[in-house]
């Protein structure tokens, strides 16, 4: 054996570690769980991730998460509140100025101008050829909410619409973009209050504390008054009561008991004079 067949033998051993080396991280990048989400975002949805890409794209249904979390309410005037129209322009520019115009006496385009679209009702625009979907709607009004539900999702809010926009899902943009819609409507209307803050529970808990009280103790305390408690005990009458036993040698004899009677406090007094008139 030469030097050339120990070569042969470390050349193919290195060979099979560094093919086993090479599977397995094939296998790895084959069957990893997609740790870091898309492109190295952790909780970045693929929607999401289109969105923040395109323009325009076809919704992914997605599956699983969590269950049984609690549901968060949907708080559209707390999100106007906190809107912000500059950042509105600058979704608008960049995901809707390609279909739309929104300056005064603007032409349409694709899509109809939208200046002082709040509170118009829709299909509004005169010349635009709207989808028969659209034209369905006529009578209903752009208000705050329902242009909310448009733009999250017009197919969804109007089914068999033309307009082929994937929509804008999250809720601070679509904030922003409403009250950019609304500082180029004049006179538009004021933006729906917050909710209320949930304090009924608070009070509830405290009436329920109030009520839950014991009060027992106290009660007995208003009730058990010093006076009535020294007035309580009979008073002494200074009379000593005495018993009359008449014993019967033959009622004993039979096994019977004669009765007692406690003599009132008026009778003796009575034997008691009596006998100090016999004596």
């Amino acid at each position: 054996m030469g030097d050339l067949f120990w070569n042969k033998t470390f050349g193919a051993i290195l060979a099979v570690v560094l093919g086993v080396m090479a599977l397995q991280t094939l296998s790895d990048m084959a069957f990893s769980s997609g740790e870091g989400g898309h492109h190295g975002e952790e909780d970045e949805s693929l929607n999401e991730w289109a969105q923040s890409r395109f323009s325009y794209y076809t919704e992914i249904a997605e599956t699983g998460g969590a269950g049984g979390e609690e549901e968060e309410v949907y708080d559209l005037g707390a999100l106007l509140a906190a809107a912000d129209p500059s950042s509105g322009e600058r979704a608008f520019k960049a995901k809707c100025s390609t279909c739309h115009t929104i300056d005064q006496g603007g032409g349409n385009g694709t899509g109809p101008n939208l200046h002082a679209i709040i509170g118009e009702s829709h299909a509004h625009a005169a010349g635009f050829g709207y989808s028969s979907a659209m034209q369905a709607t006529s009578g209903e009004t752009w208000t705050y909410e329902s242009m909310d539900n448009w733009l999250e999702n017009p197919s969804s809010y109007i089914r068999g619409t033309s307009m082929a926009f994937a929509g804008l899902r999250r809720d601070d943009e679509r904030a922003d973009v409403i009250a950019y819609l609304a500082s180029n409507t004049p006179g538009a209307a004021p933006f729906p209050e917050p909710l209320p803050e949930e304090t009924a529970g608070e009070e509830g808990e405290a009436a329920e504390g109030m009520d839950g009280e014991d009060t027992s103790g106290e009660a007995v305390e208003t009730t058990l008054d010093s006076e009535t408690v020294e007035d309580a005990p009979t008073e002494a009458t200074g009379v000593i009561e005495t018993q009359d036993v008449v014993t019967d040698r033959d009622s004993e004899a039979e096994g019977n008991v004669s009765e007692v009677e406690l003599a009132p406090d008026s009778a003796l007094s009575e034997e008691n004079d009596a006998g100090s008139d016999t004596d």
